[in-house]
């Protein structure tokens, strides 16, 4: 028998968009066992939006709160063992429940299923809809390495997700702290030690739109900002607050107490990769030296090498690989160090090429000259 779902979307100022939201969800093939939209303070039609519904749709409207809260107060109102959230402006296709339902009715030992998710936009002069059909940041990973995947980017989102419910009252509520990455910090919670498994099936569409967002904060720019600021609060404090043996690709039942020492250097190496896709290279170049110094003679295996090229492709590109002149002089500083580091030292160099094919892409050979000679001196070291 398939479980039941409890769908939670937290709204604010969207009627116009949430109304297509709810549409998607009550047009589902396996329609949901109850719908709460939680609203966090309106001040436009959404109250009158959501009764057209009637009695399809359960309300309720709170004091403009945040997303965070909203979504804390929603949670115990839930009736049913499965919770899927979705997003006031995205769409829901309409085989998703069914899908995400089969893969986690009958299996206590999942706590989480996820698929893909489409971008979209809707041209508001013409209303013509364009599908991007790029998958978004979208990574296939086993079981195993979803919370080392997840740590290194974003790239399951809860409209694309169905949780038990006993997983949220395990964790406990969302972080008020992080306002607009409130979704990663729990994720990144709800991940560690549980039963994660994807389908590549498409689950949701996601709109790209230019109105207000997290923070009343309308440009992109600005956006990105924000979110890098607080992604780099996240992880300064996960740095000291997860356990080492969290960021292995693959899950370990040792503790970070009883590491043997080559999964401690492959877990100092991995969180090294994380905090360097979130620019965090001083936390990046505690690890790698830690990990040097850990296995001085002892040189790096193909995994830890392909491991180290991953700090460089984050969703948001490694520029400081190119501008900050002080990460060479540290990775040169550990190529002197030993065999271990000339390892380490010389995986950077050959991520290199990549930043040298994108400077002669843009016609800038005096930045490709550079980074070759810099590349060079890495590839040599000792």
């Amino acid at each position: 028998m398939l479980e039941l779902t409890s769908v939670i979307v937290p709204t604010f100022n969207r009627s116009g968009y949430l109304v297509q939201t709810l549409e998607s969800l009550l047009a589902q093939t396996l329609p949901p066992a109850e719908i709460i939209v939680a609203d966090d303070g309106s001040s436009d039609d959404t109250p009158a939006c959501v009764a057209s519904f009637g009695g399809r749709v359960r309300y309720f409207r709170k004091e403009n709160s945040g997303k965070a809260d909203t979504l804390n107060q929603a949670l115990p109102m839930v009736r049913h063992p499965l919770v899927w959230i979705m997003d006031d402006d995205d769409i829901a296709l309409p085989g998703a429940l069914e899908r995400l339902t089969a893969l986690i009715s009958g299996r206590p030992e999942i706590s989480i299923v996820y698929g893909r998710y489409d971008r979209f936009r809707i041209d508001p002069q013409s209303g013509a809809v364009q599908r991007f059909n790029d998958g978004g940041y979208w990574r296939e990973v086993s079981s195993e390495s979803f919370l080392h995947a997840t740590l290194q980017d974003f790239f399951v989102h809860h409209p694309g997700m169905l949780v038990r419910k006993r997983a949220y009252d395990e964790v406990g509520g969302f972080s008020l702290k992080y306002p607009r990455l409130e979704d990663y910090e729990m994720l990144i919670r709800l991940a560690q030690g549980r039963s994660v498994i994807g389908t590549q099936e498409t689950i949701f569409l996601q709109r790209q739109h230019d109105g207000v967002r997290a923070g009343s904060l309308l440009d992109e720019a600005a956006r990105v900002a924000r979110w890098r600021s607080e992604e780099q609060a996240l992880f300064t404090a996960l740095y000291s607050e997860l356990p080492l043996s969290d960021y292995l690709p693959v899950w370990t039942n040792h503790s970070n107490s009883c590491l043997p020492t080559h999964l401690r250097r492959q877990a100092l190496i991995a969180r090294s990769v994380v905090m360097g896709r979130k620019s965090l290279w001083e936390l990046a170049f505690a690890d790698l030296k830690a990990a040097a110094d850990l296995g001085r003679d002892m040189p790096l295996i193909q995994s830890e090498r392909n491991m180290i090229r991953e700090a460089f492709f984050s969703k948001y590109g490694c520029p400081e690989i190119v501008t900050d002149r002080q990460i060479a002089r540290r990775l040169l500083a550990l190529a002197e160090s030993g065999r271990a580091g000339a390892d380490i030292a010389r995986a950077f160099g050959r991520a290199h090429f990549w930043f040298i094919r994108q400077s002669l892409q843009q016609a800038r050979p005096a930045q490709a000259a550079r980074l070759s000679l810099r590349s060079a001196r890495l590839l040599f070291a000792l």
